[in-house]
């Protein structure tokens, strides 16, 4: 019984680790100032279930920026 505890922790502890190392984009919108944000897949789930105004994926301004960048 043990073994299966301790197998069934390591696997959630390693899942755990996984997602931690995926990251996206969040459109993070303070006071009506949306910037783009890279975090981790769990930090994410969390910025979006407390900020109402947060979206994922890139803020549109952030989108046009760069494309004037690259376009110089």
């Amino acid at each position: 019984m043990k073994s299966k505890t301790f197998l069934f922790t390591t696997l959630l502890i390693g899942m755990l680790a996984g997602f931690s190392a995926i990251k996206v984009d969040v459109c993070h919108n303070v006071n009506n100032n949306p910037h783009t944000i890279n975090i981790a897949l769990p930090a994410a789930v969390a910025h979006l279930i407390q900020h109402e105004g947060d979206s994922l994926g890139t803020c549109k301004d952030a989108q046009k920026d760069d494309e004037v960048l690259e376009n110089k």
